[in-house]
């Protein structure tokens, strides 16, 4: 209850400096922008229940005095289903209401500091880079958040300094990321993201039985970027170069036993999972990408190369006697990989948008040998003088192997209807539906069919 009272009175206080109080030190004038949005989602299958059922309000200040300014974004979560797990529950307004307060970007920047033509900027930032449209092989310095993983194209921010200095037509961009700062993952993330031929353990598992080793908060594990972006021949150019870690963990150690052997053809059968230990390999990456028109599209396209560091998996598994115990060590990352994007955007006379990207390597995905290609796309029209867009084509084609599409690829299709019925209020009304074939990060949602409604009021 106090944790709300204080939220509340957050808000309070940030809409009354909005109303044009001003701070007796400084004197600069909080201004703020928000939205308040649903979202409501509803399984196609599973007998009708509700996937997802959420309200947010979002709260955009700033503030500037002279040469400095202050920019947040904060989240207030309003989960629409009760999680009453006891009779205490019933008492309790937090478990009979669930919510909670996000920091998305809290952060002061100061300009021509510390020299003329310099821009530093402090605090928790989102700090994007890339051409692609939400998905970006460039963009590596913010950690991913797939707590929704519906809601792709997310990320949390990060605690970092960022020095722009603009020597001329070329802009150096230098990035600090003191302390190390994991992916978001959803419910249920081990199925997801651990490697394939432990699915068959993981049933049933204790997450306690996952140790997760982050990296310690020193100078060493610090993350540092750099980019050099500028404008050639009427396209936006961009070398990057970053030294950090993956924000998706690696299994390091993975410990089981076998109790019994009853089947000699299959033989880990009974195997029981004991123990994985997690950690976040480091990587470097090299990028590239640019941006531009190409007549009357709109051209994009950039490419990362990953170095990462060696990664050997030891596997420990105890077997019943007489059998000896199995010890061994599989190498799962070490070469370097490139991931890339290509895409294009045309509006048609009439106002017809398409949007097309070809993908090869999803965030997740690392190693040459684990990269699946990927097709995005969207295909818009807007119609009623502006108050209804449709959306009758959107979503991706993952393919694993071109060899035999037919049992290896995953179709996501998520048609949307848009209405604007006033100014700043959108409702939508769309449906999530998937087709997968093959063992892919999409075959995990495979009966999560869903159709769902939007609305979302900006102010």
């Amino acid at each position: 209850m106090r944790r709300l009272t204080v939220t509340l009175l957050l808000i309070v206080v940030l809409a009354v400096m909005a109303t044009g109080i001003h701070s007796t030190c400084a004197y600069a004038q909080l201004t703020w922008q928000g939205s308040f949005a649903g979202d409501y989602r509803l399984y196609l299958q599973n007998e009708q229940e509700f996937s997802h059922a959420a309200h947010r309000l979002t709260l955009l200040p700033e503030a500037r005095l002279g040469a400095a300014k202050f920019t947040g974004e904060f989240w207030l979560n309003l989960q629409g289903r009760p999680a009453v797990d006891d009779p205490s529950g019933l008492s309790a307004y937090g478990s009979i209401f669930p919510w909670n307060l996000e920091v998305r970007e809290a952060y002061v920047e100061l300009y021509d500091f510390p020299l003329d033509r310099m821009d530093l900027r402090a605090g928790r930032q989102l700090i994007p880079w890339g051409t692609g449209d939400l998905v970006s092989p460039t963009d590596n310095i913010n950690p991913l958040d797939l707590a929704d993983f519906k809601d792709f194209g997310r990320r949390l921010g990060s605690e970092a300094l960022q020095l722009n200095w603009y020597p001329g037509p070329v802009t150096v961009t230098a990035v600090y990321v003191p302390v190390f700062t994991p992916a978001r993952l959803p419910a249920g993330w081990m199925n997801l993201f651990l490697p394939p031929e432990m699915a068959g353990m993981l049933a049933g598992v204790d997450e306690g039985k996952f140790i997760v080793n982050l990296p310690a908060a020193s100078l060493r594990e610090s993350a540092f970027g750099l980019k050099l972006a500028g404008r050639i021949g009427g396209y936006d150019l961009s070398l990057s170069y970053l030294d950090g870690r993956y924000d998706l963990p690696e299994a390091k150690e993975v410990r089981g036993a076998i109790t019994e052997i009853a089947n000699p053809l299959n033989p880990m059968e009974h195997m029981v999972l004991k123990e994985v230990s997690l950690f976040f390999p480091r990587r470097r990456v090299v990028g590239l990408d640019f941006a531009g028109e190409l007549g009357s599209a709109g051209i994009w396209a950039e490419a990362a190369v990953f170095f990462p560091e060696k990664v050997t998996r030891a596997t420990r598994i105890d077997l019943p006697d007489p059998y000896p115990d199995y010890t061994g060590e599989t190498v799962v990352l070490e070469q370097a990989y490139t991931k890339y994007l290509v895409g294009a955007d045309y509006t048609f006379p009439g106002g017809t948008y398409l949007n097309l990207q070809f993908l090869h390597g999803f965030p997740h995905e690392r190693g040459a040998g684990e990269l699946e290609d990927y097709l995005i796309f969207a295909l818009e029209k807007t119609v009623l003088n502006g108050r209804v867009k449709i959306t009758p084509l959107a979503g991706l084609l993952a393919v694993q192997d071109f060899s035999d599409i037919r049992n290896n690829y995953a179709l996501v299709l998520a048609p949307e209807v848009s209405w604007y019925p006033v100014d700043g209020a959108e409702i939508a009304l769309g449906v999530n539906w998937l087709q997968c074939v093959g063992d892919s990060l999409f075959s995990r949602f495979q009966d999560d069919d869903e159709v769902y409604l939007k609305f979302k009021y900006s102010f």
